[in-house]
């Protein structure tokens, strides 16, 4: 474990029935929904949380990234580094509480919840509708890592 994420787990209280009651809820959500559904779902419930915390008026990459840190951390959501790639931006999100809440039969789904909470902060600050964020397969990060780009739509395919 690297010392940032070692940093974060040492200061933060977990409350414990949360976890458990989330892990059973998404169990029973599995078992009636399907994947895609959840992670819409998961999605608009990023895209909530998002607006209850806003980023309006953020300036430049350097300014979110300070911003998103210090939200999620407040929220026990993780870390982000933000990293520009050609075409696009991407989040690289430590130390979700996807697994903890949800259980790893969530991980089809689970990461609709950062997917809707990056696109919402990108939204709010000034991105067209055709630009979105989604999380990408990267073998090189951790499992407790998830990559998600903003980019263009027609750089997700179809």
């Amino acid at each position: 474990m690297d010392d940032r994420t070692q940093h974060y787990f040492e200061r933060l209280p977990r409350a414990a029935a949360a976890p458990l009651l989330l892990r059973a809820l998404g169990h029973e959500l599995a078992a009636q929904i399907s994947a895609p559904v959840l992670r819409t779902l998961l999605y608009r419930a990023g895209r909530a949380i998002a607006r209850e915390h806003s980023a309006s008026g953020l300036r430049t990459l350097a300014d979110f990234e300070q911003f998103a840190g210090r939200t999620l951390a407040a929220l026990d959501l993780g870390w982000v580094q933000i990293e520009e790639v050609s075409g696009a931006v991407d989040f690289v999100h430590g130390c979700a509480p996807l697994v903890n809440w949800f259980g790893a039969q969530a991980e089809d789904w689970a990461p609709g919840l950062l997917e809707g909470l990056y696109a919402e902060w990108m939204s709010q600050l000034g991105a067209d509708d055709r630009l979105d964020v989604r999380e990408i397969e990267d073998a090189s990060l951790p499992p407790d890592r998830h990559r998600l780009r903003f980019a263009h739509e027609s750089v997700f395919g179809a």
